[in-house]
C-alpha cells in the first residue's frame, strides 16, 4: 500500500461538512488515497476494508495502549490499567477471554427486560414532555436489541 500524495483530496475529522455527509470523502479516499496522511493534525487514515483488517490483524505494529482517539494518542498520557479498550496482548487477550464468558448471546438476551424497561420508561415520559413520539420510538429498539 503506498502512499498517495498526488490526490487532492483532503480528510479532517474535525470538519463540521465533511461530517454531514462523509460518504464521498470516504469513496475519494478508498480510490484515490486509500493511505492518507493529514499533515495538519499529523495522523494516517487507512481506508480500504482489506488494508484495515490487516492492519487489524497486525498486533505487533499497530497497538492499542494509546487509545483510539486522536486527542488522546496526540495527549501522550499513560492510559490507566484495567481499561479493556486501551489494553494491548498479552493482557488484553486474558481479559477479553474473562469478559466473553460475561456476555454470551444467552446472557446479553436476560439483562433485555433489565434495560429495556428504563429505556422504555425513560422514552415515554420524555415523549410527553415533548408532546411527540415520532423522534423517539427508536430509543428502546436502539438500546435492547
Amino acid at each position: 500500500m503506498a502512499l498517495t500524495s498526488t490526490s487532492d483530496v483532503y480528510y479532517d475529522p474535525y470538519d463540521i461538512d465533511i461530517n454531514a455527509d462523509p460518504y464521498p470523502v470516504f469513496r475519494r479516499l478508498r480510490e484515490e488515497a486509500p493511505l492518507y496522511y493529514n499533515d495538519r493534525h499529523d495522523f494516517f487514515a487507512v481506508s480500504r476494508y482489506e488494508d484495515v483488517e490487516r492492519g487489524l490483524l497486525d498486533r505487533d505494529t499497530y497497538i492499542s495502549g494509546r487509545g483510539g482517539i486522536l486527542e488522546l494518542i496526540k495527549a501522550d498520557i499513560e492510559m490507566p490499567s484495567g481499561v479493556v479498550i486501551f489494553e494491548d496482548p498479552p493482557t488484553h487477550t486474558i481479559h477479553r477471554s474473562l469478559l466473553a464468558r460475561m456476555f454470551t448471546p444467552r446472557k446479553v438476551a436476560a439483562l433485555e427486560p433489565k434495560i429495556g424497561s428504563p429505556a422504555l420508561t425513560a422514552s415515554t415520559r420524555l415523549s410527553a414532555a415533548v408532546g411527540s413520539t415520532s423522534s423517539l420510538t427508536w430509543a428502546p429498539r436502539c438500546l435492547c436489541g
